[in-house]
Order: C-alpha cells, then structure tokens, then sequence
C-alpha cells in the first residue's frame, strides 16, 4: 500500500482489512469518483483536513463492510469493538489514504503538520 503518510503514519488497520475484503471478495478500494469528489471539495476553497476526513467518512462508511472491519480491528488493535465502531476506524484511514492518492495525482496538496 503507497502512502507519504502526511494524514496517518500507521496504515495497518486499513491493510489488514483490504487484506480480508480481498479475501472474501468485498471491493472498498478509492476509485476515480472519489478523487472526483476530493477535487469537488477542494474547489469550494481551502478545507481543512479535519472538513476532507469527515465528508470523506460520510461517503466510505456505507461501503466498509462491516464483519471485515470487526475482524480487522480484532487482529490489529486487539480490541472487539462493535461493527459501527470498527466500520467508522476503517472509513475514516479509508479517507486518508484517499487524500493522500488525491495528492500523488496533484488534485490536492497536503501541508505535514509539525
């Protein structure tokens, strides 16, 4: 998985699910309407990570899958959590891996915080 991990450093949560998804034949992966969607944001005017993370998770939380996020969430943070818990963690490094693909194609650039 290719990251610059400017929104997350530690991707493994995300890994670990796509890992499982692929196993089972569930697809989550960003496509093309989703670095459509970033631009639409980016369009308005400036946006604060915090805006991109959470209009993001609205629209990849529907598309996590649920049992993959629970078992992916067991294995990695050693936590059962509830599928809706487990569902938003995913969705929400869903989101930023989607911003930073958003910035390896030049539709958006990302400051790293210091």
């Amino acid at each position: 998985m290719l990251s610059s991990g400017k929104v997350f450093g530690n991707y493994s949560l995300l890994e670990r699910y796509l890992e499982i998804c692929q196993e089972k034949k569930v697809e989550s992966l960003p496509n093309s309407s989703d670095i459509e969607f970033v631009k639409h944001i980016a369009s308005r005017g400036p946006a604060s990570l915090d805006k991109f993370l959470e209009e993001l998770v609205k629209r990849f939380k529907y598309r996590v899958d649920p049992v993959c996020s629970v078992k992916a969430s067991k294995e990695v943070l050693n936590m059962e959590l509830a599928e809706d818990q487990a569902s938003q963690l995913v969705a929400v490094q869903l989101a930023g891996w989607t911003l930073e693909i958003a910035e390896a194609l030049g539709v958006i650039k990302l400051k790293r915080l210091s």
